[in-house]
This record gives C-alpha cells, structure tokens and sequence, in this order.
C-alpha cells in the first residue's frame, strides 16, 4: 500500500516551536514586556517612599531588553521588584503589573486565565487612564493570552485596536510590539502579505531604536514567514545568521529554537536528511535540559519527518513521548499529533484508528483556524475513507480538500504579490519609521528636560501664561475694534441710523422670508434743497437728526430706519401689510408736520412725503423698492406733506388680503 504524503506544510504547527520565544520557563515570562522605557522613566517622581530608585529602574530596563535571563534569577528579580514598589508609586507599580502579566506561562490553561484576570482587573481600575502607554501594554498582553487559549478572533480584533492605538500615541516601541505580535499571528494563520508588512515594519523600528534582542526575535517570525510563504532559502540565510547571534550572546535556549526553524525549512526544500539532524539535535538539547513539553513539540515534528522518511516506528515512539505532555488545549502542536497519529496508523493499514485520530485533529485545526492543517487532513481523511472503501465520504473529504487547497492557491498567488510590493515598499517603512523614532527621541528629550528642570517649567508655564494674557487683552482689543468698525461701516455718520449698504442687505434678507410680508416706506424731507440754500447746511443737518429721531419713534423693535440718500430715510417693516404700513407713514408725516422745529431755528417748520409699498407679486427687493419710490414720487406730485401706497393687486385681492 502506498503510504499518505503529508505535504511539508505539515509543519505549521511549529511557529509555537520554542525558538527566540521560549514558550516554558523563564523565558516565556520575559516575552513582550511591551513598555516604552524611556518614555516611562521620565514620570517617575523624586520621591518614592524610600525605594531604591537606581536598582528598580535598572531591573526593569534589564527584564524589558529582551535578554535571556535564568529562570531563578528572574524569579528573585520580580520579588524584589514587588517588594520595592509601593501602590502609591503609580509609575513604577502599574509598570510592574505589565511585567507581571507578561511572566505567565503560555503553555498553561490557568495561568493563561490568571494572566487574563489580572489584566481585566487593572483595566477596570482608574490608574492606567493617565497611563495611556502602559494601558496599550497591558490590553496588548491580555490579547496574546486570548491568542493562546485559542480565542483567535477576538486576540485580532485586540491587535487591530491596539496597532491604531500605539500610531495614536506616536510610540515606535509600542508600534513595533503590536505590530510584530500581530505579524506573528498572521503568519500562523497564512495571511503572509499581512504577517510581512507587520514584521518588516517592526524589524525596521526594532533597529532604529536599537533594540537588539526584540530585533532577533521579530526577525525570526519574519524568517518563519519566508518559511512558510514558501521562499526556504530565505529563511534558511535568515535562521543561519540568527543562530550564530544568538550563541555569540550567549543565549543558547534561543539559538536552539532557531536550530528547530531551520530543520522545517530544510525539510520544505526536501533535505529530509538534514532536518533531521538538526531535530536531533534540538531534541536532545531539550531533553537535557529536562523540558519535556519542549522536547515533546520537537517529538511531533520530528515524527513528521520521520513518515516521509518512511520510518514508521520510529516516528510511532515520538509520537507515543509526545501524547504524555500535549493536550487537547495546547492545539497547535496536538493538532499535528493526532494527524501524524492517523498517517502512521493509515501506514499500517488500520483506518479505523486513523479515523478517531482524525477527529480529534480536525476539532484542533477548526479552533486554531489552521487552514493549510485542515487541507492536509482532508487529503488524509480521502485516503483514508479509500482504503475502507467509503467511496462516498472519501470522495466528500477530497472535495473538501480541493476547495481549500484551491483557497490556499488563490491566497497563495495574491500572497505573491502584496509580498513583492511589501519588499519594494520597505524604503516607505523605513521613511515611516525613522520620523516615527526621531519623534520618539524628540519626546523623550524633551520629557527629559522637563523632569531635571522642574523650576524652569513652572517659569515657563507663568511667562506663558502672562503673555497669554497679554495676547488676550490685545486680542480682545482687536475684536471690540473689529466691531466697532464693522458698526462704523454699516452706519451713517450723521444720523447714526444704518446706512444705505445695511439698510438694502437687511431689506434683501426680509424679502426672502415665506410667507411674504415685507412692507417698505420710502420718505424724504420736501423741498430740503431750499432748507440748506436758506438755512445752511448745518441747519440742514440738524433737521435730517430730528426726522431720523422722530421716525425712530413711532417704530417697533423688529423694524429699521435707515438713511439711504442725502435726505431719503427708507423704513423696513417685517410682518406688516400694506394698510399698516401706510397708517404708519400717515403718523410719521402728520407727526413731523405738527413738531416744533424752534430749537433748530425761529420760525423753522419741515414735511416730509413718503411712499409706502408691501411685498405682493414682486420679483425682487430691487422691484418692491421701485414701487416705494413711485409712490414717493405720487406722493410729491400730488403736493407734498402725505403718505401714498402703491400696489399691483385688485380691490378684491386687496380686501381678501
């Protein structure tokens, strides 16, 4: 019987392979400590209850910089810190609380539910809010634990947020935390164009700011994303450089994952041989160190290597070492288990088994979304179905498999692309990312002036706030002046009525209101000319102030008299009818008629005849203004000293109005 070919992609399951992030012990617990450190170490205050600022901060900065620490050592530093900072030190307590989430171990049910619960609690209570730094850190780090318990929907609507958060906050750390965790996330899933704009964009800021270890450790998802993209080679020169790293800095725990790395690399090149050796290596190395989970993850791939070798026995007894530490909730790798479980059962011809092997591996795959597994399997589960000679349901699994191995192509070739323009767009990241950390060292500087110069701050602040002040006053100033001026411009000199420009505009806004129910009255002081010629000017003057007076008089709060001409006075009436209008021209002229004039001259006596029209079937205020003056014109015609209307409407229409 020809045995099943499981595809080299069996290996997904190895992103979760404890490489640069060592998913048991100490070195999982130091994983992501996303905080910005230089932005965190400026708002320490002076005075911290007696705890011993230089020690504290340098722990921190030795844990956050990624280095490999002992998991003794980590475990006395931690103590020390929580015993050094006090509650009321808010920086530095919420910056440990943050460290303290990212120490849970991964790997493990209840602490990934401990790490979450601590999480929730602090994000309930007020103290992160003027933190914003730490609560993105902390958000992110609760979002890599539901990542881990296989809530894989919900840890990347986290990691979307948080992402536009971090660019919220102009932290390149951050950026490049969020974004590198995302990345890794996206390249378990298969979504590469994603995994490598997310990863190349942190690579690039990891090294702007220098920071070697998590530089390394994006690099090797990046280099796991080559891999599983399908470019080996790649990888392979990416995975060799980081080995010889990793060494020279003396952290073996990391180099010997990356030895894993490049074992499914080789083994996607067909060098089966050689990935073996490298298992092999890493395998014992584990094995020394008496990490049985680790040595049992490198059990499960090594055993896949082992099938295509067609070395069944072997790949049985890993197989048989990795089933007493992996667990249904460790999906990743107990996924690829019990699928390894069905081939070597297929491969000795006991369907049967390899049928409730299978079930168990498709649950896995559907939790963690593993879709290229899921294609595998189905492949399996066909040939499976075959060998009992179940036509119907192999015939279901193979179509199955087709439809999603044809999704994976079509993914596959639009991959392609969106890689080759994230390769050709790495000179905009980089762009990006240099204003980003450049702004970063601006803020940090200036952060840093502020805290050594605390005096000079609050002098700043007081001179800023005395020239605010002044520009204030000066701004106040410049406003009442604007609005005299604007008063002044609308305004007629003489009489301090509106003037012709304000008058119109105001009759021009009337106009346009529905229902219409404009009314105007034009009027002019009779024969003025003879006024000025007899009197003078100045008497003119005077006499133009007292019809401006006594027409304001008979006026309501809503109507406007303004002056539009040298002894013209137009009167804008609001919500009024032609009879109301004309009964209060009649008053305004029977009103001038009677006043006495004597204090203005002996024997000095004025008229005035004024033209009255309301809004009827007028097109414009232009066209009502003209039958105003019409009958201003009537009005003098007919010999001065009166009042007459001018309308275009029947008695009819009038008296229905």
């Amino acid at each position: 019987m020809k045995r099943a070919v499981i595809p080299s992609e069996h290996l997904k399951c190895k992103s979760l392979l404890p490489t640069t992030r060592t998913y048991t012990t100490a070195y999982i617990r130091v994983y992501f400590l996303l905080i910005n450190i230089g932005l965190f170490s400026v708002l320490f205050s002076s005075s911290l209850l007696a705890i011993e600022q230089t020690s504290v901060d340098e722990i921190f900065s030795e844990i956050e910089s990624g280095m490999a620490i002992k998991p003794a050592e980590l475990t006395r530093k931690l103590e020390y810190l929580k015993t050094h900072i006090s509650p009321d030190d808010t920086p530095h307590f919420l910056r440990l609380q943050s460290l303290l989430c990212w120490n849970y171990d991964p790997t493990d049910e209840k602490s990934r539910a401990q790490a979450i619960e601590l999480a929730n609690t602090h994000l309930a209570s007020d103290k992160f809010k003027n933190f914003p730094e730490m609560l993105t850190d902390i958000k992110l780090c609760r979002a890599w634990f539901y990542q881990h318990q296989g809530r894989v929907e919900l840890a990347l609507e986290e990691y979307n947020k948080l992402v536009g958060d971090a660019y919220q906050l102009e932290s390149p750390k951050l950026i490049a935390d969020t974004r590198s965790v995302r990345g890794s996330m996206y390249s378990f899933q298969g979504n590469f164009a994603q995994a490598l704009e997310d990863l190349i964009t942190a690579q690039h800021l990891y090294d702007s700011l220098k920071l070697e270890y998590w530089a390394l450790y994006n690099l090797t998802d990046l280099a796991t994303s080559y891999r599983r993209f399908g470019d080996p080679q790649t990888a392979i020169k990416y995975y060799q450089q980081l080995e010889d790293k990793f060494i020279k800095l003396g952290d073996i725990n990391s180099a010997t994952g990356v030895l894993s790395e490049m074992a499914i690399a080789l083994e996607e090149l067909g060098e089966y041989e050689q990935a073996l050796e490298k298992y092999q290596r890493s395998y014992q190395y584990w094995t020394e160190q008496g990490s049985v989970l680790r040595s049992s993850t490198i059990a499960v791939n090594m055993s896949g290597t082992l099938l295509k070798l067609n070395r069944i026995a072997e790949a049985q007894a890993y197989l048989a070492e990795a089933s007493r530490s992996i667990k249904p909730d460790n999906e990743a790798f107990y996924s690829f288990m019990k699928l390894f479980e069905a081939q070597v059962h297929l491969m000795q011809a006991e369907p049967a088994k390899a049928i409730t092997a299978l079930i168990d591996a498709k649950a896995a795959f559907s939790r963690v979304k593993n879709t290229r597994g899921m294609a595998q399997l189905l492949l399996l589960e066909s040939q499976t179905y075959s060998t009992q000679q179940d036509w119907k349901q192999a015939f279901i699994s193979l179509e199955q498999y087709l439809v999603l191995h044809n999704e994976l192509d079509a993914k596959l070739q639009s991959n392609r692309t969106t890689e080759m323009r994230t390769r050709f767009n790495t000179k905009r990241i980089e762009t990006e990312n240099e204003r980003l950390v450049e702004y970063q060292r601006i803020k940090e500087h200036e952060l840093k002036i502020v805290k050594q110069n605390k005096q000079l701050e609050y002098a700043v602040l007081i001179l800023a706030l005395i020239i605010i002040l002044i520009i204030s006053f000066f701004a106040f100033k410049q406003v009442q002046k604007s609005k005299l001026l604007e008063v002044l411009a609308l305004t007629d000199h003489l009489t301090q009525l509106p003037n012709r420009r304000h008058t119109y505009a105001t009759g021009e806004k009337q106009f346009s209101i529905n229902p219409p129910s404009l009314a105007l009255i034009l009027f002019d002081a009779d024969n003025f000319k003879a006024i000025n010629d007899s009197y003078g000017h100045d008497i003119g003057d005077k006499a133009l102030l007292e019809l401006a007076k006594i027409s304001s008089v008979h006026m309501r709060k809503n109507d406007l008299v303004g002056r539009v001409g040298g002894e013209e006075f137009l009167v804008i009436l609001p919500q009024t009818t032609l009879k109301q209008a004309t009964d209060i021209a009649q008053r305004i002229v029977n009103s001038i008629a009677k006043s006495d004039f004597s204090d203005i001259a002996d024997n000095f006596g004025m008229t005035i005849s004024a033209g009255v029209a309301a809004q009827e079937k007028d097109k414009s205020f232009s066209e009502l203004l003209q039958r105003a003056d019409s009958a201003l014109y009537q009005a003098k015609s007919e010999g001065r000293n009166r009042a007459v209307s001018n309308t275009r409407l029947s008695d009819a229409e009038i008296h229905k109005a």
